[in-house]
């Protein structure tokens, strides 16, 4: 097994759920690693560190750095803000310090690279993450609720060098996640969001857990269907998605599984429906293909929306 370069700088831009999990995995493995998020999260940090509560990892706390503007080099820089806050949290990076770093952006959905490709540069590894259930409670600490390790699968169109990229593998690998690298950033994007998008869509317009979906006749019937039209999209991307192995993954999920666009939507805060439902639905009307289904959920998630005022 590699072993860790302690000069090897991490970056994490937004040190919420999972953002947090990952700057309290790389510390605790001896890696220099930065948080840039907003003041109220840098003070938390600073005096306090990030507190990680873990089935899988066990409980620790991490003592990363902490600022609100990047202003160090690094040699990777991961974004996990939620696409509603993508263009402000960009403001934070000064372009200097990551003119030879690697950006890996873990958004859900759609539409988010474009965006930090104009601001940041095109050194961009296109990434998500997954088998990962993580939030943080009232007292600030971040819950890693998951049983296993996460997943992280990632694919570069620009010309990154492979010594570099295999120090980010490495990285990954060390802080005790597991990496895959895939043949083109629409297959890491789609291979997750079919699945995500039904998962979240459908928790989110219902209010209820995976288990309840997958167990009830009609809601197991929209699941289906919702993967389907997923599926069909993506193949307009792409990238062939088999829905028969989505619906299977799903039905492996721990039945009491909830998404953050399902606590979103609850407590009516900005959430990535627009990347994820509206994501989807906004390129099948490109590509002139119907979404019935997507349709109905996404109505249902804002007359929702509306009824929290």
């Amino acid at each position: 097994m590699a072993k860790v370069d302690a000069r090897f700088r991490v970056a994490v831009l937004g040190p919420g759920a999972i953002g947090g999990l990952l700057a309290a995995l790389f510390w605790q493995k001896g890696y220099d690693v930065f948080c840039i998020g907003k003041k109220a999260s840098v003070v938390q940090i600073a005096r306090d560190g990030i507190y990680l509560k873990s089935k899988f990892f066990g409980d620790l706390i991490a003592h990363p750095k902490a600022h609100t503007k990047l202003n160090e080099q690094v040699d990777v820089l991961f974004i996990t803000v939620k696409s509603p806050f993508l263009v402000n949290a960009i403001d934070r990076i000064d372009i200097n310090c990551i003119k030879n770093s690697v950006i890996v952006p873990l958004l859900n959905g759609v539409g988010h690279c474009e965006i930090i490709r104009s601001q940041l540069g095109s050194r961009i590894a296109v990434g998500t993450i997954g088998l990962v259930e993580a939030k943080i409670n009232r007292k600030g600490i971040i819950c890693h609720l998951s049983n296993n390790k996460p997943h992280i699968d990632i694919a570069s169109a620009s010309d990154i060098s492979e010594e570099l990229q295999k120090k980010i593998i490495d990285a990954v690998k060390l802080a005790g996640i597991s990496i895959s690298v895939l043949a083109t950033e629409e297959e890491v994007i789609w291979s997750k969001l079919v699945r995500l998008n039904a998962i979240a869509s459908l928790t989110a317009a219902f209010q209820k857990t995976i288990g309840t979906i997958r167990s009830d006749t009609e809601l197991r019937l929209l699941l289906k269907e919702i993967v389907e039209e997923g599926a069909l999209v993506a193949r307009f991307e792409g990238v062939q998605i088999e829905p028969e192995e989505i619906v299977r993954q799903i039905d492996l999920l721990p039945k009491t599984l909830k998404t953050s666009l399902q606590r979103d939507i609850q407590r009516g805060e900005s959430s990535e429906l627009d990347a994820i439902t509206g994501g989807v639905i906004k390129l099948a009307k490109i590509y002139g293909v119907s979404l019935p289904v997507h349709k109905h959920v996404y109505g249902l998630i804002k007359e929702r929306l509306a009824s929290l005022g």
